[in-house]
């Protein structure tokens, strides 16, 4: 030991609160020796032990040990000291043994591989074994033993956290570009190894720790110890395009082929089909090198979640082929059908003039839906609270006022019935206990409508009471709303109407129907729309516009009339005679 790391050794014992005392006992401390340089800085590894007439140390971690003589319990003088390493396992070669070869042998490889390899068979605590070394350049740092008599046994001189196969890899590769191959076991890289001798060079690795037992969230290189390798190698996989995992096939194998992928990038990623055997070197023994060439030279891509080719929607390009464009569900109107038709996965923005019958227009469309297609509604809208909002529906679906006036008002059997109807029919989004709902939290609620009730139909009306805490832009806050309620529509499988009102009023003698391009100062209404549509109130009629139509089989431009009974709140074709309460109950 040093001059100076004997005084910090003393002054470590003379000024620690614990021993500045010289009382006799034993002791626990941080060491001075080694303690800047661990994690774990609190940690006390240095044991001490003080007696009448000496104090004796020993660390636990770094391996400094020594004594110091008591002088009248104040002074003290060194009186022995010493490091002592931690001392690494030596690494004994096994005595020549002819089964371990025999053994390698059967297994489908050869000794050529093996020695190539850095292997070393022999017999080793009275059984045959293989040793696969791990080496830093020219030295053999550990050694992992494995029986090599079926029992499967394994176990180390000096552990080590690198991959195996390093101290053959080679930068030229006469045809295999940019290609390596990871194992889970080192048999099946030598196996690997064999299959490729005769006809190209492979950098094939083995992971040193075999498959885990579950998936870990750490990815962190710096805190990642069970897949240390990884990080300590990564040199050994930049400017490679393909790794192939030629992973066990039993569950253990298919987790450890998700862990790696996940650190060493999906996209360039495959996987080995072993045609029915566990890993690479059953593989060998069942059939032959060529066939273990091919399978790894037909490893599969790692599958990309939500990045296909065709061939994944082969069954539906097939169906549109025989069957044609599709057509989604009627609206109930015949004149409103020959311009849209209601699809699933479908973003429909609506707008139009306050008081001008776009919420009416979907309640009637909802009530159609669910009379013939059975499907069901959740309802978002803040401006109706859920008691009146149902009073409006049942009056749609009675065809008569809820309230006494001079008109027929609905039975008690009528307003029955159309509670009942409500009940299995529609779902509403209750925001009655205050505070605005953000667009997560509706379509949070959606989603659980979906999954639950199986709704078909989402309604938002409408725009302006979402709370919104987009700091940009107010057209970058309606392009990524949109953005999610869109991808909501195709997750789930959900027809949405949105509505949002122009951003002017209209003035007056000068109303004119608006589009997408008027609401709240976004172009985003317009360009997110699957199909975008206007209700506008004329003097006779209501009109309904679509100016928007993303798909020209499922929708059309144009303008159709249909004519609005204020007293049921029931849309019906112009031409119609109203109120004929033709509901069957």
């Amino acid at each position: 030991m040093q001059s100076q790391e004997k005084n910090d050794i003393k002054n470590h014992i003379n000024t620690n609160s614990k021993t500045n005392s010289y009382a006799q006992g034993q002791y626990k401390l941080t060491c001075p020796s080694c303690g800047n340089s661990r994690k774990k800085k609190r940690d006390t590894p240095l044991s001490i032990n003080i007696n009448a007439e000496t104090i004796v140390y020993h660390c636990h971690h770094c391996g400094i040990n020594g004594a110091i003589a008591r002088n009248q319990g104040v002074k003290m003088a060194i009186v022995k000291t010493e490091t002592t390493p931690i001392k690494k396992k030596t690494i004994n070669l096994p005595t020549p043994d002819k089964q371990a070869e025999t053994w390698l042998l059967e297994r489908g490889i050869s000794i050529e591989t093996a020695n190539a390899s850095g292997c070393v068979l022999g017999k080793k605590n009275n059984k045959p074994v293989i040793g696969f070394s791990f080496t830093e350049g020219d030295e053999t740092v550990a050694m992992k033993w494995r029986s090599a008599n079926g029992t499967k046994d394994f176990w180390w001189d000096n552990n080590c956290t690198r991959l195996w196969g390093l101290q053959s890899h080679n930068d030229k590769l006469p045809t295999i570009e940019k290609t390596l191959v990871i194992t889970e076991g080192e048999l099946d890289c030598l196996a690997i190894k064999e299959a490729f001798k005769d006809h190209s060079n492979i950098n094939v690795y083995s992971v040193p720790n075999g498959a885990p037992n579950k998936v870990t969230d750490i990815v962190d290189p710096k805190e990642d110890k069970r897949f240390k390798y990884v990080w300590d190698d990564r040199e050994k996989f930049e400017g490679v395009d393909r790794i192939i995992l030629a992973t066990d096939t039993d569950t253990n194998g298919q987790l450890l082929a998700d862990e790696l992928a996940r650190r060493l990038n999906k996209a360039r990623c495959y996987t080995v089909d072993y045609l029915g055997s566990k890993d690479a070197n059953d593989l060998l023994v069942k059939t032959d090198s060529e066939t273990v060439r091919k399978q790894i030279l037909n490893a599969e891509p790692v599958p990309l979640h939500g990045l296909n080719n065709i061939e994944h929607y082969a069954d539906e390009f097939q169906s549109l082929y025989e069957q044609g464009k599709p057509r989604g569900v009627s609206t109930g109107f015949d004149s409103v059908d020959e311009l849209f038709t209601l699809q699933t996965g479908y973003l429909n923005i609506v707008t139009g003039y306050p008081g001008d019958g776009k919420s009416a227009f979907i309640d009637q469309i909802v009530v159609n839906v669910a009379k013939n297609y059975g499907w069901k509604t959740c309802f978002c809208s803040f401006e109706k609270p859920p008691t009146l909002h149902s009073v409006q529906l049942a009056q749609v679906l009675v065809g008569k006022p809820f309230f006494e006036g001079q008109n027929e008002r609905m039975t008690q059997e009528e307003k029955d019935f159309s509670e009942s109807w409500i009940n299995e029919h529609i779902l509403f989004q209750d925001y009655q206990d205050g505070g605005m709902p953000t667009i997560e939290s509706i379509l949070e609620k959606g989603a659980s409508a979906v999954m639950r009730y199986g709704v078909r139909i989402l309604v938002i009306d409408p725009f302006n009471f979402i709370q919104t805490d987009h700091k940009g832009l107010e057209t970058d806050m309606v392009s990524d709303m949109l953005t999610k309620v869109q991808l909501f529509c195709k997750q789930h499988d959900v027809c949405c109407f949105f509505v949002a009102h122009p951003t002017k009023p209209a003035e007056r003698g000068k109303k004119q129907i608006v589009t997408g391009v008027d609401v709240a100062k976004s172009m985003a209404w317009f360009s997110k729309a699957d199909m975008g549509l206007t209700v506008f109130r004329g003097e006779s009629s209501v009109s309904v516009n679509v100016w928007k139509a993303r798909w020209g089989w499922s929708a059309k431009c144009g303008t159709t009339d249909l004519t609005f009974n204020p007293l049921s709140g029931r849309y019906s074709e112009a031409e119609e005679i109203q109120d004929d309460y033709d509901w069957t109950f």
